[in-house]
């Protein structure tokens, strides 16, 4: 299930009620695995199509007491896919582009230098890890893309070039560069920068959002940590290690629980059968429109009730999301770490309060 390493038409969209907490059982429960698993800071969110229980806690870092605010942004890794898969859906409701729409029909000009393995590609594909893309999930795949020139969209494109013209892997690879190569087609049909639209999306719903690590926004957000000799250590707002940024369609965005919570609302509404920002058959299809993995979520099917994920980390943060449209809920799990102890204390929050929802409200 793990996959590791992103409104002013009113009466549309079912706005949810004020953010409301999770009962004091539970924050204990999160608390005592935070400190038992070495999580410096974490952020909770039970939601529901009409309410949402946020809950943060903790410390900026692990040797500091500066505690974190309550709008504190967490990164999101590869949960920034479902932000871009839900932008290309948008378009596609608009006409601007299909999930049909072939790659070379935007691109021809880079058809003769590709593989022909590729010439069939679409948006689709690439959304749902069906082009055969090169997975680019390793941060020495990426380095040789350092010296890259021009602006973001002209560093996307020459990356993309460059992909291109290496061999395909196997059909259904988890792949990165897929998403870079999605977010150049959105660019393309819209003419604009997928930079312009994130904004726009991010306005209309009134999200607040940054790309890159929280912590290189804003100091007081929590600090990425990296498990380095058996400790921990934590990556300062100075720090060099970042992501390349012409890759924020595949995992760069960071928000805050409750922007978040916001975002995931609106997907859990729409599985629901509530149209919102979306159609509620197109986020159906986001999230199981293909076995496996659809557009931006996995999916899967447990004791007869189905669920659609997503897991993200760059290495020094976390994010779990979980939806079960039958129960109606959601869970998101976020912290500033993402060793494998962490990530098994965030599973089991996740569990306790997907199997105890009830018992999860205040």
């Amino acid at each position: 299930m793990r996959t590791v390493l992103v409104l002013l038409f009113s009466g549309l969209i079912c706005c949810s009620s004020s953010a409301q907490e999770l009962s004091s059982v539970l924050k204990d429960y999160i608390k005592q695995q935070q400190q038992e698993h070495q999580i410096p800071a974490i952020a909770v969110s039970l939601v529901t199509p009409d309410s949402i229980f946020p809950y943060v806690n903790g410390k900026v870092r692990l040797t500091k007491k500066e505690r974190i605010p309550r709008d504190a942004k967490f990164h999101l890794g590869s949960n920034s896919k479902a932000i871009t898969a839900f932008i290309a859906m948008y378009l596609s409701e608009q006409n601007v582009i299909n999930f049909d729409t072939a790659f070379f029909e935007l691109f021809p000009e880079l058809e003769t230098t590709s593989q022909k393995s590729y010439k069939s590609i679409t948006l689709g594909d690439l959304l749902s890890h069906n082009a055969q893309i090169p997975a680019y999930t390793k941060g020495t795949e990426l380095a040789k893309f350092n010296n890259l020139t021009g602006n973001t969209s002209e560093k996307r494109y020459a990356f993309a070039k460059t992909v291109l013209s290496e061999n395909a892997v196997k059909t259904g690879t988890y792949s990165n560069a897929g998403y870079v190569l999605a977010a150049l087609m959105l660019e393309k049909a819209a003419g604009k920068s997928f930079k312009e639209l994130l904004d726009e999306l991010m306005n209309e719903l009134d999200l607040s959002y940054f790309i890159g690590f929280p912590n290189k926004e804003n100091d007081t957000y929590p600090w990425g940590h990296m498990e380095q000799n058996g400790s921990l250590t934590s990556l300062a707002p100075d720090h060099s290690y970042r992501l390349s940024s012409f890759m924020v369609s595949a995992g760069d965005i960071s928000m805050n629980i409750e922007d978040y919570s916001k975002f995931i609302q609106l997907n859990l509404q729409g599985l629901t059968g509530v149209a919102n920002y979306l159609e509620a058959d197109n986020y159906k299809k986001l999230h199981f429109g293909k076995p496996t993995y659809a557009y931006g979520w996995g999916n899967i099917e447990q004791e007869n009730q189905k669920m659609s994920y997503h897991d993200g980390s760059a290495g020094t943060y976390y994010c779990h999301t979980v939806l079960f449209p039958e129960k109606k809920i959601a869970v998101i799990v976020m912290a500033n770490t993402a060793t494998e102890e962490a990530v098994r204390a965030i599973y089991d929050i996740q569990k306790w309060i997907s199997d105890n929802p009830k018992k999860a409200k205040k």
